[in-house]
C-alpha cells in the first residue's frame, strides 16, 4: 500500500539551460548544474562558483507561479559549494532556480522537466576541426620506386579516431548505487562494468576486467584500458561520488 502522504513520483529525464550570472562583479562565475537520473530516484547537483558562506542570499525554485522551494542558501549547502535537489517529485515543466546575493547581483538557470519515457536531446557535439578534402595524399616510395603504403591517410585516420573517442565518449549509469552498471560509451565501444555498494571502509565498487581478460570481456584493444578506466572513474566521482576518494586496482575502482 503507497504511504498517501508520499508525493508523487515523476520519473522524467530533465534539460538543464539558460544558466547565467546577471549584475555580478568582473570574475564571478556561472553556477554548475548536473542531472543523474535512475529508475525511480533522480537528482539534481548545482555548485556554486564561490562559497556559499560568502554573501550568499536566498535560494528559490519555482514553476510558473508555483514556488517549489524558497530558503537562505546556507540552509540547504552540502558543504561550502553545493546543493542537493531530489527531483522525483517535480511534475513535468519549466523550472527557474534564482540564487541571491546579498550585493545585488544573482545566479539563474533553467530545468526544463520532461514526461517519463520522454528522451532529452542529444547534445551537441563540439565541430570536427577542418579537413582539406582537396588536399593530395602524399605517396612515399622507398629506393626502388615501390610505393610505401600511405602513412598519410594513416596518420589522418588515426587523428581523426582519436578525436571521434574523444570528443564522443561518455558514461552513463543503470541501476542504483546498491546494485547496477556504469556504462561506457565512445563511437567504437559500449562496455558495462557492473557496481555494487561493499561494506566496511569501501562504499561503492565497480568491477573491471584484468589486462588479462580485459581484450575479451570489452572488445576494446588493452592500451585503451588504462584510459577508459580513468575516465569512467573519474566521471563516477564527478558526477555520483564527489565526496569520497576512490582507488583504482587490478580488478576494481574503489571509492570510500
Amino acid at each position: 500500500m503507497t504511504d498517501a502522504s508520499e508525493p508523487e513520483a515523476h520519473n522524467g529525464q530533465a534539460v538543464i539551460g539558460g544558466i547565467r550570472t546577471l549584475d555580478a562583479p568582473e570574475g564571478v562565475g556561472l553556477l554548475t548544474l548536473k542531472f543523474v537520473h535512475y529508475p525511480g530516484s533522480q537528482q539534481l547537483i548545482l555548485w556554486l562558483p564561490q562559497s556559499g558562506y560568502q554573501g550568499y542570499g536566498e535560494l528559490s525554485v519555482t514553476r510558473g507561479e508555483t514556488v517549489i522551494e524558497r530558503g537562505p542558501v546556507r540552509s540547504r549547502l552540502n558543504g561550502s559549494v553545493q546543493i542537493l535537489f531530489d527531483t522525483l517529485p517535480w511534475p513535468p515543466g519549466d523550472y527557474a532556480i534564482v540564487i541571491t546575493h546579498d550585493d545585488g547581483w544573482r545566479h539563474e538557470a533553467g530545468l526544463r522537466k520532461l514526461e517519463a519515457g520522454v528522451a532529452p536531446p542529444a547534445p551537441e557535439l563540439p565541430p570536427a576541426p577542418p579537413v582539406d578534402l582537396d588536399a593530395p595524399p602524399i605517396v612515399y616510395r622507398d629506393g626502388f620506386g615501390k610505393v610505401i603504403p600511405d602513412t598519410d591517410l594513416e596518420i589522418r585516420g588515426n587523428v581523426q579516431e582519436q578525436l571521434a573517442r574523444q570528443f564522443g565518449r561518455r558514461v552513463e549509469y543503470d541501476g542504483n548505487v546498491r546494485a547496477g552498471s556504469v556504462i561506457y560509451i565512445d563511437p567504437m565501444h559500449r562496455i558495462v562494468f557492473s557496481n555494487e555498494m561493499c561494506g566496511g571502509s569501501i562504499k561503492v565498487s565497480v568491477e573491471i576486467p584484468s589486462k588479462a581478460h580485459w581484450v575479451d570481456a570489452t572488445g576494446a584493444p588493452l592500451w585503451m584500458r588504462d584510459e577508459i578506466v580513468a575516465f569512467v572513474a573519474e566521471s563516477v566521482h564527478r558526477d555520483q561520488a564527489s565526496s569520497w576518494r576512490y582507488r583504482i586496482t587490478e580488478t576494481s575502482i574503489d571509492f570510500y
